[in-house]
């Protein structure tokens, strides 16, 4: 009988959506991330409600003065969890020291090789338990694993989110868009799972 080392996948794949997340998402994450309001009149016309349109504002000015704030994500791969593998990520964006946003996420693949379903987990702000919430939406990986779409709900409003890995996937950029809206992540490897 063998044994597999801890954290192999049981079948290694080419499936888009396991190179994405097992052979390059897999590590600690660290860059930036920036947000904006594209559109303050579309913003103030939406139903995303008040403190929605509160917190949007407030994220905006805090940006404008003080500059992008850090964004750090760590990605465990666990290939044997479910029918076709887990990944999970715990991303924060802090300023200051003090986290802004927190996300606890689980990305669980579909035996398609390109689908995702992920559940998260969100905390906006520095206080635990103060404005939190779960939800879950779908994904797609594209280009043999070097792009995904996401199809996110936050802040009140569905956001395509687009995920570029660089060629040496050491890398990655995003976009995030909605209608009144725009958010970019980037961030560097500084780790690989051992």
């Amino acid at each position: 009988m063998t044994v597999e080392p801890e954290g192999m996948p049981r079948h290694r794949t080419t499936a888009p959506n396991h190179v994405y997340y097992f052979d390059i998402g897999a590590g600690i994450w660290q860059g930036k991330a920036t947000f904006r309001v594209t559109s303050w009149r579309r913003l103030m016309r939406s139903r995303i409600g008040f403190t929605n349109k509160l917190l949007v504002t407030t994220m905006h000015i805090i940006e404008r003065l003080t500059g992008a704030p850090r964004q750090d994500s760590t990605i465990v791969a666990k290939p044997n969890v479910g029918e076709f593998g887990r990944a999970d990520n715990v991303l924060r964006i802090s300023k200051f020291g003090l986290t802004v946003y927190l996300l606890d996420e689980q990305y669980v693949l579909e035996s398609n090789g390109t689908g995702v379903t992920v559940h998260g987990k969100e905390r906006l702000g520095p206080v635990p338990g103060l404005l939190t919430r779960t939800f879950t939406y779908s994904a797609e990986i594209r280009d043999e694993g070097m792009a995904a779409t996401y199809r996110m709900p936050l802040l009140g409003a569905l956001w395509i989110a687009d995920y570029q890995v660089a060629a040496d996937r050491q890398s990655v950029f995003a976009e995030l868009v909605c209608d009144w809206g725009k958010a970019t992540e980037e961030t560097h490897r500084v780790s690989a799972p051992s």
